[in-house]
């Protein structure tokens, strides 16, 4: 094998220099103005760039940036090729952990953007940056991005000039995420006590936000971000719709050091009681404005919440509370007589589930904790159609004075909810169809309605004005 290396080397050089000779190769001399030479093409940036959607954070795009003097056109589809990687292997080494999520493919790119910075948009039903392992918690993948330029394409100075007909380029990514929404948090570290996110409105209310089970930290990593990016559990209350509805309001988005369902036996009540007062002194909060709003675990988390310190919150949002499988998981399924005390509290109750619920029974959930607040009173049922003819509609039952509603989504034969997304990016809605669980999708679009109309965050927002 060396000698026939060496051979092949011999060849090479001696067709080199004959075509030296004869002027048959330009490998020593100087690129003609507006070109690159062939050995050192330029190199140019890439950006990720992320989005928060209902299934959780996907690279949604990715930029090149050519410089201020530069632009470039006839970029379509197939100009490149983004080849992408998420790995969890680095955490799960020494452990039996599996991952569910990792992935090796090429991004389906779906629309594009030239110019000085040149945008490749993605489908956004592939592409997260979590994974979910056999731990049952979702935990943030490491990411590795390829670009590979397929054709050429027209360089331009910043003024149209041509500078070359036929130019191609390599690329780099850091790999990091730049996500305009997430941004918006700060991750906050508590010692001993509660990991959360804490968006600074500068405002007198305050929203609290308690993820699913899946979000929970995992192997004490301290990641402190899945609860930001597996679904917009967090980013929505920061969101300038909410935050317009809302009249301003800091969002504080805690993540379970495991799970919420280690409430009572691990002393997370009163910590998050004590972190939540804290954030009320220091950021100038008005005690008396503010909303608590959690799902399946979180929603398990926001009753024990009410139920041991109701003199934190005026009004709850809670969707699929997964109180029948709490005493199961660590916690404890609450009694009549805790479900009660939500009543006795006087914070007014929103619930929100799918009609039928494939994780948590909606009849030992939504239903049970609703015919508690309700017992006595007057109930309006009022059927919704949805706008949207991909979402599931849906029906509102509430007392006479609108303080306890309950919202439960249709179905579908095969126990789904329906929901329009555009994960293709082309401004029209098709129907995904997701767990008959992820009610929480539909609470946090704002979406759920009483009989007079009113949204479930703009009826919340109505006990902090």
């Amino acid at each position: 094998m060396k000698r026939k290396t060496l051979f092949l080397s011999l060849a090479l050089v001696t067709l080199a220099a004959l075509l030296a000779a004869c002027g048959g190769t330009q490998t020593d001399a100087e690129p003609e103005a507006g070109e690159t030479s062939a050995e050192t093409p330029d190199t140019y940036e890439c950006q990720l760039i992320g989005t928060v959607t209902d299934a959780g954070q996907v690279v949604s795009a990715l930029t090149i940036d050519f410089g201020e003097a530069k632009k470039v056109t006839g970029v379509d589809n197939d100009t490149f090729t983004v080849h992408a990687t998420a790995s969890t292997e680095a955490f799960r080494e020494g452990t039996e952990l599996e991952s569910f999520g990792d992935y090796d493919i090429d991004r389906a790119i779906v629309k594009v953007e030239d110019g000085q910075k040149v945008t490749l948009y993605f489908d956004e039903s592939e592409g997260a940056t979590l994974a979910y392992t056999s731990g049952s918690r979702n935990y943030p993948a490491d990411l590795t991005y390829t670009v590979t330029q397929n054709k050429p394409v027209t360089l331009t100075a910043a003024d149209g000039t041509v500078l070359r007909e036929e130019y191609t380029a390599e690329y780099t990514c850091d790999n990091s995420v730049q996500d305009a929404e997430t941004a918006k948090f700060e991750s906050v570290i508590v010692p001993g006590g509660v990991n959360y996110q804490f968006y600074d409105a500068g405002a007198d209310k305050l929203v609290v936000w308690f993820h699913g089970n899946g979000e929970g930290d995992l192997l004490q990593s301290g990641n402190n971000v899945a609860q930001m990016l597996a679904n917009r559990g967090t980013v929505a209350w920061a969101s300038d719709e909410f935050q317009t509805i809302l009249g301003g309001a800091s969002v504080m988005a805690f993540q379970a050091p495991d799970t919420w369902y280690y409430a009572q036996k691990d002393g997370l009540l009163d910590k998050v009681a004590d972190e939540i007062n804290a954030v009320i002194a220091e950021s100038s909060i008005n005690p008396a404005k503010v909303l608590v709003s959690g799902c399946s675990a979180g929603g398990y988390m926001t009753t024990r919440m009410i139920i041991a310190h109701p003199e934190l919150f005026q009004a709850a949002m809670i969707s699929c509370p997964a109180y029948d499988v709490a005493s199961d998981r660590g916690g404890e399924t609450p009694t009549d007589e805790e479900l009660q005390a939500v009543k006795a509290s006087g914070v007014a109750v929103w619930l929100v589930q799918g009609e039928t619920d494939s994780v948590v029974a909606t009849d030992a959930c939504s239903k049970r904790l609703f015919d508690i607040l309700a017992d006595g009173d007057t109930l309006t049922e009022t059927a919704v159609k949805q706008e949207l003819p991909e979402n599931s509609d849906f029906t509102t039952y509430e007392t006479a004075d609108g303080k306890y509603k309950l919202s439960l989504y249709d179905t579908t034969d095969e126990d789904k909810l329906r929901f329009a997304e555009d994960y293709d990016q082309d401004g029209v809605f098709s129907e995904v169809q997701y767990s008959s669980h992820w009610s929480w999708i539909y609470t946090l679009k704002n979406n759920p309605q009483s009989a007079d109309g009113t949204h479930i965050v703009n009826w919340a927002a109505g006990f902090v004005s």
